[in-house]
């Protein structure tokens, strides 16, 4: 009886999957961007902002124009490190180095092998390491900086990971919706990191700016323990999964399950137009991304002068709305598509026009905002919630163009788009060292701009929807006829199915 109540409990499996996804990214962005909060309260910003021959002092500290309002509008604490901006940009941004390293490997190894444990066991190493931050930061800039390179060398591997298990786990009718709040967890991880970093940055509790990191390393360990006892590879394997709902996963997938697939045709790869479409339109996004999630904090700090509670806030809660848009995105995509409404390449082209064109109007809105700062916040709140688009755009074009393989091209255009997660930080560095101004800020801006624009108008004319014939016939039939042979994992399951019904 026990178990059929646990099967019945769970009789949606790939729910259950999805939440656990969920969770994962939400731990790994906690992981992530701890330090973008922290190093505001780690950093003596007083001794470079006051050195500089043009200073950060163009727009006055905020009274009662705050959206949120502060009854005291304390300073920020200067903090223990004399770390130089671009300093602070190399350390924000050797996280990137190691990131960008692992993305292929990552989405080979969970090919080959099991996107599962590649997805946790990349997770929790950067928990542990991230634990060992504070520690590292106090006793030398060069061991903390080789700290956050290891850090994205361990997580580089796990959204190829979950994009492989994408394409076992989740049917096509309930793609765009399911992965979307899959996917979410980077933006309410985000959210409620740098809120709860500010708060934690400007308390007592372990010393301060320490505890942002042993919250987020602890939180990691706890989930890694959960994602090894309720998920597995695929729904092939799932002990509570029932024959009907893995009949209807697998009817409704354009891959093949449990099958061998030849090696990878990088030569037809590397020669598709629709890939260097998906690849110059993921570049531009994380452009705009990552420079919104590493130095907004910095701009509302030394420009407007935001109090680190409210920086903490005002950087993240726009964080919070874009996922709600990016599921009724996605639901209503589904439903379009599973109506007939729209084509799949539409849905791609028009949400990634919408994300791309959409944030560079909101950027150039921050560039006429000057010293307003309910502007800023309204400006820089429509940057982040209008991103909720990608999640039914160019984000699924990988599960389009070859599920088979969605693991290896999220591994390759994750590697090329995370160029800008340390390029990014150091344009800003390079461009504000001894100019925190508004003019310099509104030139970084700008970059974001003509980025946003030139990539998503190369997606909107080369990029494609359709699987590619990137398998030769022979090697199609040789995997259509593994396909058929029988297996005994299958056979395995539906026994175990039989006799749990059984029980019940």
């Amino acid at each position: 009886e026990t178990v059929g109540v646990i099967m019945l409990k769970f009789s949606k499996v790939r729910y259950l999957f999805t939440f656990a996804g969920f969770l994962g990214f939400f731990t790994i962005y906690t992981i992530r961007v701890n330090i973008n909060v922290a190093i505001v309260a780690m950093v003596n910003s007083t001794v470079y902002v006051h050195s500089n021959t043009t200073s950060g002092d163009e727009c006055k500290v905020p009274t009662d124009d705050l959206p949120i309002n502060s009854s005291n509008h304390d300073q920020i604490k200067d903090g223990e490190f004399y770390w130089s901006p671009s300093l602070q940009a190399t350390i924000l941004g050797s996280f990137y180095y190691g990131y960008c390293v692992s993305q292929i490997p990552g989405g080979r190894l969970a090919e080959m092998y099991s996107g599962k444990w590649v997805f946790g066991i990349g997770t929790f190493i950067t928990a542990l390491l991230t634990l060992l931050t504070p520690m590292a930061a106090r006793y030398s800039v060069d061991v903390l900086i080789a700290i956050r390179v290891l850090e994205g060398l361990a997580q580089g591997v796990t959204m190829p990971a979950m994009h492989s298990m994408l394409g076992r786990w989740l049917p096509d009718s309930e793609k765009a919706f399911l992965s979307t709040i899959i996917y979410c967890g980077i933006h309410i991880g985000t959210v409620v990191t740098l809120f709860v970093s500010g708060l934690l940055c400007d308390s007592e509790f372990l010393e301060g700016w320490p505890s942002a990191f042993y919250v987020s390393g602890i939180l990691g360990c706890v989930w890694f323990l959960l994602w090894s006892l309720f998920v597995t590879d695929s729904p092939h394997t799932h002990p509570f999964i029932t024959k009907t709902e893995l009949q209807f996963i697998t009817s409704d997938q354009k891959i093949k399950s449990n099958v061998k697939l030849p090696s990878i045709p990088w030569r037809k790869i590397l020669t598709s137009l629709p890939f260097w479409a998906l690849v110059i339109a993921q570049v531009g996004g994380d452009w705009s991304f990552y420079t919104v999630l590493n130095d907004l904090p910095t701009y509302f700090s030394t420009i407007l002068h935001f109090p680190i509670k409210q920086n903490g806030f005002l950087s993240s809660y726009p964080h919070l709305i874009q996922p709600a848009v990016g599921i009724l995105v996605g639901f209503t995509s589904d439903t379009l598509l599973r109506k007939k409404i729209v084509s799949t390449n539409f849905v791609r082209k028009f949400c990634t026009a919408a994300c791309g064109f959409g944030q560079a109007l909101a950027f150039i809105g921050v560039c006429f905002a000057g010293c307003d700062f309910t502007l800023n916040v309204v400006f820089f709140t429509c940057a982040i919630v209008i991103g909720g688009f990608y999640y039914s755009g160019y984000n699924l074009t990988h599960l389009d163009l070859s599920p088979e393989y969605a693991g290896t091209l999220m591994g390759v255009t994750n590697t090329l788009s995370n160029i800008p997660g340390f390029l990014a930080p150091f344009v800003v560095g390079a461009l504000t060292e001894h100019q925190q101004t508004l003019h310099q800020w509104k030139i970084i801006f700008g970059i974001v701009i003509v980025v946003l624009i030139v990539s998503t108008l190369f997606y909107i004319i080369f990029s494609s929807a359709e699987k590619q014939d990137w398998i030769t016939q022979e090697e199609q039939k040789s995997i259509l006829d593994f396909a058929q042979e029988p297996s005994a994992q299958n056979s395995s399951n539906e026994s175990n199915e039989e006799k749990i019904s059984v029980h019940m």
